[in-house]
């Protein structure tokens, strides 16, 4: 958005000698950032007004002349191919130094002393084009109109004397105040200390009492629903003569970057452009019957001042008359009510519309206007009063001809009220940090134009204006940010925050995910991955997971993300058939939150760790391969965990993607607590996701409870001195028995000499009863002080064939 200086001026009594830049950097510090500061004299540094003495045919060219050119200090020779330049006539004379775009062209170049076509040239007279002015299709600029000496500085004689500010409109998003330039006026008087200047348009208005003429009766307005449009005021004039607007506001909005039109347009986009009000101008002729603000009816349509012909419907709100809609509401007015050339009579509109539905529509019809910049960020219902008066005021300036032909129609429905808040300064100062003085702190908040007055010693009582209260200022924290800002922070004293010196307390949970990542990722060869934390229904049935207990989310992002996920292998599953098209083998983990649905209480969110073992067609290794490697792996890294309390359950599968017969689970023994589960993938569902043809392992680690177990502490023991005896034993044992019982007996044959014991080889099937399984383990005797003798050994085996023989096995074999 930008400002022009003298404008504030108006407001606001700013220095002639303010340097613009610190006044610039100042606003960024205090309230919003000026991306750029432009002085418009500047651009015509070394450029002069001169006049034409003499003109003289250039020896060596037909269409170039040389003139002798009075500058003020000096006649310059300057060689210029201008048609119409003549004797006598004030021109535009860019000396050497100077910065112009040659024929208005491209970049603009440094002017040098030249000799063109062997002609002496020291300067340049120039067309408005070439200095960035309008441009003028006759030639040179005939500057000749004007009162002004040779050698004015042409800013000065062309009154382009200006300063623009461009602030960024992201940082006044919340600040609909800060939309017009009498806005920005009060934010610099609070800055500079200065007084805001108040704006009370001179104006006056038929009465509504005993108004009897056909024009006082003329104007009707009906708002059908107020929840859209709070307020809307019209007012009708008469005796208007359409022309162009006076010098002066034509040269303000092109500074601030509006095209002039006419008059009464001028006039309104130079109200908008000071208070931030939108505002509109109806041709009065070409309404019938009356404004009515409604909502558009369905299929609708209307041609814009776009030239555009746009498609309603029925959330849009219009304004319109008895038989037609006349203006998209907020967004930009209808061509079939322009103002134009012949308009004798208008109507105006001033109006606050509900700022949604007009960022909704505006968006439906890909149309971003400056007034729906304005109308989304909430304006102030009040405005619109101010700004009627201000654009009546302003037409009635410059065009004398026209007067006011009926009363103010001013349909209502909003809270005048300005809110309070009690702002409590022992908290405000131990916000910001610094102890401001109470009466420094009410003279802030007084020039923001905020009432405020003590009601006790550590207390204030502050009314909100309206304008500051749609969306900006609630609750007391807004009001210590202005008491903040304005105080200065860079005043604000930076100091260390007084804390106790105390060792952060460990989070345990994030200690041993970083653990388990290092032994997966370093240790185990595994590749992380990660996935979102939903999944589709087509997923849940793939992996035959139960649909009632997923949470269905309301509104998902995709029809890929409908559920939130109860496990990690349907996203892992999808994971593994992308990358089996490029790798014939690998292993993959993840780890993440998954969620059940109990439906009575709140849902079950719990950390889990799935890794994934794929091996391809054509990679070798029998059936079991890939199982065994995913139970090893499993297993090495619970041994990092405080998990000596485990028990190990083979059997049938709790988990419907897991195969039946290849499934192990663990479990604490204490209380039995589900902690992790190993399995082969069940052959449905690796047919589901085109795997069929891959061998795929998997486990599962309730994360949650594994890490309340905390890391394994490692004790040093010193490496043995003396060897030990290995020797292996197979047993045939019921199939009841489980595998747990067997390596609890081996163990305390002695519980001093037995050092491992370990199931190596499980076998079910030909030439093995069917009850029945064998089994065969590697057990290892060491001692710490001495060598072991045979006649030890064989005492240590005796005792285990017999524990084994009371839980029903039979030895099968002995082997040293």
């Amino acid at each position: 958005m930008k400002i022009s200086l003298n404008w504030l001026r108006d407001f606001v009594d700013i220095p002639a000698g303010t340097d613009p830049v610190k006044l610039g950097e100042l606003f960024t510090l205090r309230t919003a950032e000026v991306e750029h500061v432009e002085n418009q004299a500047d651009m015509f540094d070394k450029m002069v007004i001169g006049r034409i003495e003499k003109i003289s045919a250039h020896p060596d060219a037909d269409k170039l002349k040389v003139t002798i050119t009075d500058v003020g200090k000096e006649k310059l020779q300057i060689v210029c191919g201008g048609p119409n330049i003549k004797e006598g006539m004030l021109v535009l004379v860019a000396l050497v130094g100077a910065k112009v775009k040659w024929h208005g062209q491209g970049d603009p170049v440094v002017l040098e002393k030249a000799k063109i076509r062997g002609v002496e040239s020291f300067g340049m007279i120039c067309a408005g084009e070439e200095i960035g002015l309008d441009p003028t299709p006759e030639g040179i600029a005939d500057l000749s109109h004007l009162k002004a000496a040779t050698g004015t500085p042409l800013a000065a004689a062309l009154n382009k004397n200006d300063v623009i500010f461009d602030i960024d409109n992201k940082a006044i998003t919340h600040r609909p105040d800060l939309w017009g330039h009498y806005g920005i006026a009060r934010e610099i008087a609070a800055i500079t200390g200065k007084k805001l200047k108040p704006l009370k348009p001179k104006v006056s208005f038929p009465a509504t009492a005993g108004a009897k003429s056909a024009a006082a009766t003329a104007l009707s307005v009906e708002v059908k629903d107020k929840k859209l449009c709070p307020r809307y005021i019209g007012v009708l004039m008469e005796n208007i003569k359409i022309e162009p607007s006076p010098d002066w506001i034509q040269k303000r909005l092109l500074a601030t970057g509006h095209r002039p039109i006419n008059c009464v347009v001028d006039a309104t986009n130079y109200v908008m452009t000071e208070l931030g009000q939108p505002l509109h101008a109806f041709d009065a002729d070409k309404i019938e019957g009356g404004i009515i603000v409604r909502t558009a009816k369905d299929k609708e349509e209307i041609h814009t001042l776009d030239d555009q012909k746009r498609k309603l419907t029925k959330e849009m709100l219009v304004i319109a008359d008895h038989k037609k809609s006349v203006a998209i509401a907020g967004v930009m007015g209808g061509a079939n009510s322009e103002v134009e050339q012949k308009t004798t009579r208008i109507i105006l509109e001033a109006a606050n519309f509900n700022p949604s539905s007009v960022r909704k529509t505006a968006t439906a019809l890909g149309l971003r206007t400056e007034a729906v910049q304005r109308f989304e960020k909430s304006l102030d219902p009040n405005l619109a009063e101010t700004a009627m008066d201000r654009l009546c005021e302003i037409i009635l300036q410059i065009c004398p001809s026209a007067k006011i032909a009926t009363p103010k129609i001013d349909v209502a429905d909003f809270d005048e009220k300005s809110q309070k808040i009690t702002l409590n300064l022992d908290r405000v100062r131990g916000k910001i940090g610094t102890d401001i003085p109470t009466k420094e702190i009410v003279r802030i908040l007084v020039s923001l134009e905020f009432k405020a007055k003590e009601s006790t010693d550590k207390k204030i009582e502050v009314q909100i204006p309206t304008f500051r209260q749609a969306k900006d200022v609630s609750i007391e924290d807004d009001l210590t940010e202005e008491i903040a800002r304005l105080y200065g922070y860079e005043n604000i004293k930076p100091t260390l925050p007084l804390l106790p010196a105390k060792v952060p307390l460990e989070n345990n949970e994030r200690k041993l995910k970083h653990l388990a990542r290092e032994i997966l990722s370093k240790g185990l060869g595994f590749h992380e991955v990660y996935n979102y934390s939903f999944y589709s229904l087509k997923d849940i049935q793939k992996c035959l997971l139960p649909e009632e207990l997923h949470i269905k989310v309301e509104n998902p992002l995709s029809l890929d993300q409908t559920h939130m996920r109860l496990s990690l292998i349907p996203n892992m599953l999808k994971n593994t058939a992308l990358n089996q098209k490029n790798f014939s083998q690998f292993s993959i983990y993840e780890i993440g939150r998954t969620y059940e649905d109990l439906q009575e209480y709140f849902p079950i969110e719990e950390k889990k760790i799935c890794a994934m073992i794929v091996r391809g067609k054509n990679t070798g290794g029998n059936e079991e391969d890939v199982f065994s490697r995913a139970k090893g792996a499993l297993e090495n890294l619970l041994s990092f965990f405080a998990t000596q309390g485990l028990s190990m359950r083979r059997g049938e599968s709790l988990a419907p993607y897991a195969h039946p017969g290849k499934y192990a689970s663990y479990h604490l023994k204490k209380d039995d607590t589900f902690i992790a589960r190993v399995f082969e993938l069940h052959p449905m569902v690796a047919k589901n996701y085109e795997l069929e043809d891959a061998k795929i392992a998997a486990f599962e680690i309730n994360f949650t409870a594994l890490a309340t177990l905390g890391r394994r502490e490692r004790k040093y023991s010193p490496i043995p001195k003396f060897p030990g005896i290995e020797f292996d034993v197979s047993v045939l044992i019921n199939k009841t028995v489980t595998i747990e019982q067997m390596l609890r007996e081996i163990e305390s044959a002695d519980k001093k000499l037995v050092h491992s014991v370990h199931l190596f080889d499980l076998y079910e099937g030909k030439n093995v009863p069917e009850d029945k399984k064998s089994c065969a383990f590697k057990i290892m005797l060491q001692a710490s002080d001495r060598t072991l003798e045979s006649d030890e050994m064989k005492c240590v085996q005796q005792e285990v064939f017999t524990r084994l023989q009371k839980l029903g096995g039979e030895i099968r074999g002995l082997r040293a």
